[in-house]
């Protein structure tokens, strides 16, 4: 009974595992994010399945339901991982100077200015 709750739990753990997985690689972190609350509760449930018991007293199949779990979340990791550092260099971008940004004025020649040099001292052509 005790490793019918253990595979019920972990399959259970697992199947969100998959969904934020899939909502992450296809760029929907805010959706992925909405998972925490259900995923907190099947890993609490997926915890108290163990009981006293470890790993070791369990079949070779679960065991290796518990390894695929355990894989799922260290990606997982990755994924929000990236997900973050993509988001802190956008925040960078946003308040570092915009040396890289022009105004849409032209020198002559062609060359765009740069937001950086920019006077506001331009005249309207109409």
């Amino acid at each position: 009974m005790t490793e019918e709750k253990i595979q019920t739990a972990a399959l259970d753990l697992e199947d969100i595992l998959i969904t934020e997985r899939e909502l992450l690689l296809a760029g929907r972190a805010r959706d992925a994010a909405e998972l925490s609350g259900e995923k907190l509760v099947a890993l609490e449930a997926f915890e108290n399945a163990f009981g006293g018991r470890t790993p070791v007293a369990v079949s070779p199949q679960t065991r290796q339901l518990i390894l695929d779990v355990i894989q799922l979340s260290e990606e997982n990791a990755l994924l929000l991982n990236a997900v973050r550092n993509g988001v802190r260099s956008l925040i960078g971008r946003f308040e570092g100077p915009a040396d890289d940004a022009f105004v849409g004025s032209y020198r002559m020649g062609g060359r765009q200015v740069a937001f950086s040099h920019a006077t506001g001292q331009y005249f309207k052509r109409v």
